[in-house]
This record gives C-alpha cells, sequence and structure tokens, in this order.
C-alpha cells in the first residue's frame, strides 16, 4: 500500500513539474503579447494624440492590469520624479516588472529597446523605432510559439516519465 502511494507520487509529483515548465513557456508568450500590445498602444497614442510619455503613463497605467502597461507607468512617474535619462529609467523599470519571469535575454533586451528612443528623437525616427519593435517583437512572439509547440509537450510527458522511471527503480 505504501509502495503505491509513493509511486503515484513520485509520478504525479514529476509530472507536475514538467507541467509547470510548459506553463513557463506559456507564460512567456502571454508576457511578449501583453508587451507588444502596449507598445502598439502606446505608438497610437502619440502618433494620434501627440501626447508626451508621462500624460500617457499617468492616465493608461491605471486602467490596464498588466506587467507591461505597469512598467509604462512606473516609467513616467519617474521620469516625472527624477527628470533623468529615460534609457536608464526604462531599462532599471524593466528590470524591476519582469523580474522573476520566464523572458529570455533577448526578451528583456527587447522590452529595454523602448527606452532608447522614446522622447529622444523626432517623431519620424521613433515611428521607425516603433516599427523596428513591433517587427522584432512578432518575430521573438514567433520564436516563443514555435518552442512552447515543439518542448511543451515534451516537458510535461518527461515530466511523467521521469516519474515512473523514479517509482519502478524504488519498486
Amino acid at each position: 500500500m505504501v509502495k503505491a502511494i509513493m509511486t503515484a507520487g513520485f509520478v504525479a509529483s514529476c509530472g507536475f513539474m514538467g507541467a509547470l515548465k510548459a506553463r513557463e513557456l506559456k507564460e512567456r508568450i502571454a508576457l511578449l503579447e501583453d508587451f507588444r500590445r502596449m507598445i502598439i498602444f502606446l505608438k497610437g497614442r502619440i502618433n494620434y494624440f501627440r501626447e508626451p510619455l508621462t500624460s500617457i503613463a499617468e492616465t493608461e497605467s491605471k486602467n490596464e492590469n498588466s506587467r507591461a502597461f505597469t512598467l509604462l507607468g512606473e516609467t513616467g512617474a519617474a521620469v516625472n520624479e527624477k527628470n533623468a535619462d529615460m534609457a536608464q529609467i526604462w531599462a532599471q523599470k524593466a528590470v524591476k516588472t519582469y523580474r522573476n519571469t520566464p523572458l529570455t535575454a533577448d526578451d528583456m533586451e527587447l522590452i529595454s529597446y523602448p527606452g532608447t528612443f522614446l522622447g529622444q528623437t523626432d517623431w519620424q525616427n521613433q515611428q521607425a523605432s516603433f516599427d523596428y519593435l513591433e517587427q522584432r517583437l512578432s518575430e521573438q512572439i514567433g520564436k516563443a510559439r514555435q518552442t512552447y509547440t515543439a518542448k511543451g509537450p515534451l516537458y510535461r510527458k518527461i515530466g511523467f516519465f521521469a516519474g515512473g522511471l523514479i517509482a519502478i527503480i524504488f519498486l
């Protein structure tokens, strides 16, 4: 009876670990899509309304419940308070906001990129930078989806297989 419970426990716990790893891959996709949605929103507000970043950040970051809009709000507040370099503030807030997430170094590089051009270039260059960022984000999301499609089921299966293998070893 004890062996059966241990066997089921090993299989279930290892299978759960595999499922958690697969969920991290899916969370990465969701975080990147959320960031792309915020970038498209920000581009539209700057393009059509010609609003400064700080006023957009104050109004919209409170309305959305996402990490990307939280990043926007915290960056806007910090720029108002410190009146410092946007690239440095954006990068610091990006690291703080996306800490302990399954994003890769390439993903974080893309998330930090808007700080290099927001409010620092003329309108046309800023729009070109937004277009470049959207294209790169689309590519990164595509890669993340491919990774999830290939590795997600694999992680779940390996988890259950490893649990079963451990259970057989202990029998």
